[in-house]
């Protein structure tokens, strides 16, 4: 892995104050990052001297003063500081140019789309050093390029020389999103490899790039009917690489935001009531089974309809904003948790910890101002924690949301095992 993540500054290069605005505007609105302007190849080379180690990514206007001709990307990349350059004119000279310098692509700043585009590749090299890709090639030169293209755009990559290598680096990092496996290969061929991969991880779970240097159709559909979710014939452009590379992981991400739609709250990002019953109620049967005791919470905010009367429906939508983060950094060790109408469902297993968790979340936010529109205000919360018995997860659950609505039918601030 490039190690970019550690740094959290965005360097513009550029000499127009108004071009420079539009591009810092564009990258703060959608990334976590600061921005660093600079309009001068000599205040480029004082403020790196100073600011270079923060620097995660530097976008240059290929014309600045002092560098009338790109030296400016010359030498933030001999600072080793990845580049994306933006220019209102450009050639297949100057493309191959810095294609050859290894920059990671080029714009033009004077349409909105592409500044779009730069912003969004900003914001996927940012979420790449979480994702880890395995190499399979046998040729040694191939593979090693494929890997720095890889490392350039910021993944952790796994590399093997052959598909029997692929496949155990798969096993042992489950998490892998995406394989690029070359056709011919001792021990084990991308074929195979492909077949074996899919027996284990859907096309959702993991891409599939087959790679081949046969112009034959016959392995791109081979490759495709196996399982791959993509074709690249070697030898391949950098930008085509890198487009297939990104765009089959947004199809993952397009996939699993689908998926989230369906199983999440929109609210506070926890799971529904559907989704936490259906899988919770194997995970409950599974851990009965393996001789443990889970147990199940009902955590509701007080007086919601007080709150929604006098805040508004926003107020009550804060209130469960507020719990919901309160919960999330308290939540290490717990099984699931599902926003119900007026609060949370909690599974976990250990019911002592489950109680000490909600008991300082409860305190956290009873001390917490709440800020909806104009209006401010502390809000409560009660909560009550069910052990399983004879029935499942239905039953312990209905038992506890029971317990729950009697306790604060008599006050707030209150706790009760059900």
């Amino acid at each position: 892995m490039s190690g970019l993540t550690a740094k959290n500054t965005i360097l513009v290069v550029e000499t127009s104050n108004t071009q420079a605005r539009i591009i810092t505007e564009h990258i703060e609105s959608i990334t976590p990052f600061d921005t660093m302007v600079v309009n001068s190849m000599e205040e480029l080379e004082n403020r790196l001297a100073d600011n270079g180690e923060d620097v995660f990514i530097a976008v240059l206007n290929l014309n600045i003063k002092g560098a009338p001709d790109g030296e400016a990307v010359d030498y933030v990349l001999s600072r080793k500081i990845p580049c994306i350059v933006l220019t209102s004119t450009f050639d297949e000279d100057i493309r191959n140019r810095f294609i050859e310098k290894s920059v990671l692509d080029y714009f033009n700043k004077s349409r909105r789309e592409d500044l779009e585009e730069m912003v969004d590749l900003i914001r996927r090299i940012h979420s790449n050093h979480e994702i880890k890709v395995v190499v399979a090639e046998d040729n040694s030169t191939a593979r090693k390029i494929m890997q720095r293209l890889l490392e350039r755009l910021n993944f952790t990559v796994l590399s093997g020389k052959d598909g029997a290598e692929a496949l155990e680096l798969i096993k042992a990092n489950p998490d892998v999103k995406l394989l690029l496996t070359d056709y011919e290969m001792p021990n084990l061929d991308g074929f195979e490899l492909v077949s074996e991969v899919r027996k284990t991880h859907s096309r959702d779970q993991l891409a599939i790039l087959g790679v081949s240097a046969h112009d034959s159709g016959a392995i791109t559909a081979k490759f495709l009917k196996r399982g791959a979710n993509d074709f690249l014939k070697k030898p391949f452009e950098v930008e085509e690489f890198s487009w297939r590379v990104t765009n089959n992981l947004n199809e993952l991400e397009r996939v699993r935001s689908i998926k989230d739609a369906y199983s999440r709250d929109p609210l506070t990002g926890f799971y529904n009531l559907n989704f936490f019953l259906d899988k919770g109620r194997d995970l409950f049967e599974k851990a009965q089974k393996q001789g443990r005791s889970p147990v199940v919470a009902a955590f509701n905010i007080d007086n919601m309809l007080e709150i929604n009367g006098r805040y508004g429906w926003d107020g009550g939508f804060a209130a469960l904003k507020k719990a919901s983060s309160l919960l999330d950094q308290n939540s290490l060790g717990w099984i699931m948790t599902a926003r119900s109408d007026c609060g949370f469902f909690i599974l976990a297993d250990d019911l002592e910890a489950l109680k000490r968790d909600l008991g300082v979340v409860k305190a956290a936010l009873a001390s917490s101002e709440i800020v909806s529109g104009s209006g401010r205000f502390i809000a409560s919360a009660s909560f009550t924690i069910s052990n399983a018995s004879d029935g499942g997860l239905d039953a312990t659950l209905t038992r506890a949301a029971l317990v729950l609505k009697d306790i604060q039918a008599k006050g707030v601030n209150g706790f009760s095992f059900a």
